[in-house]
C-alpha cells in the first residue's frame, strides 16, 4: 500500500509536534551545588551585590545577593570569614560603572557566615 507523499508528511509533521509538545512538558531539573571556606576577598559591588572568592576546600568565586537566603550572622562582610553555602546560575559584579569593570562568579543561592 503506497501513501501519498501529502499524507506522509502530515504524518511526519503530527509526529514532531507531539514530540517537541511532550518534551515542553517534561520535568525540568535544576540543581546547586555546595560551596564552602574561608573568604580571600570581598568586594562590595555597583549592582547591589557582593564578590565573594572563597578559598578551599570548596572555594572559587561566588557572588552574594540580596535574594539570597542569609542565615543569622549576614551576608559576606570581611577577608578572614568563613562561608558555607549553595551555588547556582553564573552572576556578574559591577566593580566600577567607568571605566566598566565587571567580575564574573556564581550566585549563592543559600549562605551561612561565621562571625
Amino acid at each position: 500500500m503506497n501513501i501519498p507523499l501529502i499524507h506522509s508528511k502530515i504524518i511526519i509533521f503530527i509526529t514532531l509536534i507531539f514530540f517537541a509538545g511532550s518534551l515542553s512538558i517534561a520535568p525540568q531539573r535544576a540543581e546547586a551545588f555546595e560551596w564552602g571556606g574561608q573568604f580571600q576577598t570581598v568586594i562590595p559591588c555597583w549592582n547591589a551585590v557582593i564578590y565573594v572568592v572563597a578559598g578551599p576546600p570548596r572555594g572559587g568565586p561566588f557572588i552574594w545577593t540580596p535574594a539570597t537566603a542569609t542565615f543569622s550572622y549576614g551576608p559576606p562582610s570581611h577577608t578572614g570569614q568563613y562561608g558555607l553555602g549553595l551555588a547556582g546560575p553564573p552572576y556578574f559584579c559591577l566593580v566600577s560603572p567607568y571605566p566598566i569593570i565587571a567580575f564574573s562568579g556564581i550566585i549563592m543561592t543559600m549562605v551561612g557566615t561565621s562571625r
